[in-house]
């Protein structure tokens, strides 16, 4: 299964109902847009924890976009994250991210001649009505894949 096949079919992303949408510029745009009860906090705003789980696709679907056919062979994980919530989320959610084309480069460089990567990538998030609710930074490791890894 390619790496950007995955983006949609993980059982976590089928879970929270994304639509993900991956641009032809290296963009991944991850968005909630039938929010479940249970993504519902008691305030009547998409809970937290599942903004930052539709933010953590884009973010790190962007770095998968970003290393492309070498993705497919690396191990490939968040290092760090921080979020910056703005205003509440009503709606729905959603969160875009994309790598500098420059950056995308040197992953693939990297991960084709067998190192590693970290990877930063900003994903700003807007609601339902294109409201800013917030912004985060990811750090995404990647790694070229250990035969002993399970």
């Amino acid at each position: 299964m390619a790496a950007t096949d995955a983006m949609k079919t993980m059982p976590w992303i089928e879970w929270l109902d994304l639509d993900t949408e991956l641009g032809e510029d290296g963009s991944v745009r991850s968005i909630l847009r039938r929010p479940k009860p249970e993504h519902i906090n008691h305030n009547g705003h998409v809970n937290a924890p599942v903004i930052y789980g539709v933010a953590e696709v884009a973010g790190a679907g962007a770095a998968v976009m970003a290393a492309g056919a070498a993705a497919t062979s690396a191990y490939i994980v968040i290092r760090s994250a921080t979020i910056e919530y703005q205003r509440p989320a009503q709606g729905g959610i959603t969160a875009s991210g994309k790598v500098d084309p420059s950056v995308a480069a040197e992953i693939q460089r990297a991960l084709q001649a067998g190192e590693g990567q970290d990877v930063d990538v900003d994903v700003s998030l807007t609601d339902q009505d294109g409201t800013i609710t917030g912004a985060c930074k990811f750090v995404v490791s990647m790694r070229p894949n250990r035969t002993d890894r399970g």
